[in-house]
């Protein structure tokens, strides 16, 4: 008899259990509806604890029946334990456990006094994560999205990008790439005259690049939807087509952030955003060659100064 697939403990785990489902190296295999339905629900995470598994069937397009089989396939005994996940996560959405969530699947009760003879396994992990996080994100490229988001930040006048915690980090690596290429490129929003003055200054012929994975931060969220109905073009960089960004986004790549560590992995981020920024190089030519050595000389007469 086949063992029972163990239930996901929070959302964050549901969710990355979501993001390996029908990966070739996947055991667990959904059909596109069941697949669609569960999407939906982990964007509605407040709806899915209070409302009747017929309303979400319903307002799933799926049937009542499809729930249940796919509740029992993620480990779980029948759909109101499925349901109770969701009811936990709001008890404790008050305060922030995310990172503490991760880094206690880390712990061993009986090795808690240093380093470990495990130590160089668990930094393999990590790596092999990484790895097959890099190899998803590039399973999922559309060559088409990615030739129209070349040319968008090519011929944009302004571009600006935005990320808040973690992603503020690739957010700023991003910038600084983009901006050895071409001008005006930068940070949304100076931090003394926030993100609402950073908007004002962009067209409809402007490109506005968000960055961010679950837990989704609502200023993010926020800006992506305020740029796309100034009708700006949007383009996100996240960790699931299920995504809030994604869904205010004119174009969207998805980068998956499964790992061991206590955080989201970031790996697949920075791999796409190299490959971008090599693309757009080879897309401005002499241009961005032009724009790169005048960064160089800079760079020498401020050396040269000091």
């Amino acid at each position: 008899m086949t063992p029972r697939t163990l239930s996901p403990q929070t959302l964050e785990e549901l969710k990355r259990r979501l993001q390996k489902l029908n990966t070739p190296d996947s055991d667990l295999k959904l059909g596109k509806r069941a697949m669609a339905a569960l999407t939906q629900m982990m964007d509605n995470p407040s709806q899915v604890a209070v409302a009747s598994i017929s309303t979400l069937a319903e307002e799933s397009h799926v049937n009542a029946s499809t729930l249940s089989r796919l509740v029992r396939k993620l480990g779980f005994e029948n759909f109101a334990e499925f349901q109770l996940l969701f009811r936990k996560h709001l008890a404790r959405s008050s305060k922030t456990s995310f990172y503490s969530d991760l880094a206690g699947q880390l712990l061993d009760d009986d090795e808690l006094d240093g380093v470990t003879a495990a130590s160089l396994s668990l930094m393999t992990q990590v790596a092999e994560e990484e790895t097959n996080n890099i190899a998803q994100m590039l399973k999922s490229l559309d060559i088409g999205s990615l030739e129209q988001t070349v040319e968008l930040l090519a011929t944009a006048p302004r571009v600006r990008v935005y990320g808040l915690r973690q992603a503020h980090t690739v957010a700023n690596f991003l910038a600084y790439a983009l901006g050895l290429l071409r001008p005006d490129v930068s940070l949304l929003g100076n931090p003394h005259h926030g993100v609402a003055h950073g908007l004002t200054e962009l067209t409809e012929n402007d490109v506005l690049v968000v960055i961010g994975a679950s837990p989704y931060t609502r200023g993010t969220v926020a800006a992506a939807r305020i740029a796309a109905n100034h009708g700006m073009k949007v383009i996100a960089i996240t960790d699931s087509h299920g995504s809030p960004l994604a869904a205010e986004a004119t174009l969207t790549f998805v980068a998956p952030t499964n790992g061991t560590w206590y955080s989201n992995s970031m790996a697949a981020f920075l791999v796409f955003i190299e490959g971008l920024m090599a693309m757009l190089a080879g897309r401005l030519g002499r241009r961005g060659l032009s724009s790169l050595k005048r960064h160089e000389q800079l760079i020498d007469e401020v050396n040269h100064e000091l």
